[in-house]
Order: C-alpha cells, then sequence, then structure tokens
C-alpha cells in the first residue's frame, strides 16, 4: 500500500495533465464508487493504470483528483490550495530555508481523513518537493522512503 501511496504522489507531484477518458477501461465498481461519493462532479476524465485509477474533475468550481484501487476503495483526493493555507510554522520555515526558490504548486493530499501538503519549488533548473504535516514540520519528499 506504501509503494501504491507513493505512486499515486508522485502522478500528484509531477502535475501530470488530463486525458481523454475511455469508458471500457474503468470497471463498473470504481465508477460506482466515484459517482457515489462525487455526485455533481462535471468535466471528469480518467486514466486507469495497473495499480489505480485516477479520476480528474471540477467540482464546486475547484479541480480535484481522486484516487481509487480496483476494488472501488478510494485511496485518496488531492486539490490544489493556495500556499498561505499551509500551517503558519511550515510557511515561516519555508520561507526562510528557501528563500531562494519560488514556490510552483502546493498539493493538499487526503488519505482517508489524513491530510499531508506538499509543495513543489523551484530555482533555475533546480526543482525540490516539500512534504508538509498537519502540524508545520517540513521535510524534501523522497519517493520510497519508509
Amino acid at each position: 500500500m506504501k509503494k501504491l501511496l507513493l505512486a499515486v504522489l508522485i502522478a500528484v507531484a509531477a502535475g501530470t495533465s488530463a486525458f481523454a477518458a475511455d469508458a471500457s477501461k474503468v470497471s463498473y465498481k470504481v465508477k460506482t464508487s466515484f459517482e457515489t461519493q462525487f455526485y455533481g462532479a462535471k468535466d471528469v476524465s480518467w486514466n486507469v493504470t495497473p495499480n489505480y485509477t485516477r479520476f480528474v474533475f471540477t467540482l464546486a468550481d475547484e479541480k480535484i483528483e481522486a484516487f481509487y484501487n480496483s476494488d472501488g476503495e478510494q485511496i485518496g483526493v488531492s486539490r490544489k490550495i493556495e500556499f498561505k493555507g499551509l500551517p503558519l510554522a511550515a510557511i515561516q520555515k519555508i520561507q526562510k530555508n528557501y528563500a531562494d526558490y519560488t514556490v510552483k504548486e502546493t498539493i493538499e493530499f487526503d488519505q482517508n481523513g489524513d491530510k499531508h501538503y506538499y509543495v513543489s519549488l523551484e530555482n533555475g533548473n533546480q526543482k525540490k518537493v516539500l512534504e508538509v504535516s498537519l502540524y508545520g514540520n517540513v521535510s524534501v519528499f523522497q519517493p520510497g522512503r519508509k
């Protein structure tokens, strides 16, 4: 499950674009779970991988991504948030320790109520993704870390 979560987070952090929807690839169980949880979603597209199905959609004028396993169970939901929406302690640490970097994207990833935040930074050709806890702890995101 840890590897699956990391694959999802990498996809989210990479900011991949939307894709064409092919209804024949989405299982009935997964599609039904999504439609039940996100009734009223608009502009829905999806991508099926061997490990998860990723839905990209709009709900209440907000772009959201939801990830489901093949059993139709939700893995997590991500959405872009404003940098200023992070815990204050994290904002201060990032501004101090990464002053030479520009914030490119801030994402909230909710996995069964357990929220994590990811901040993409750039400085020329240098890129970093920071992981921020709900309590303001900041660390460099390292895929595959246990």
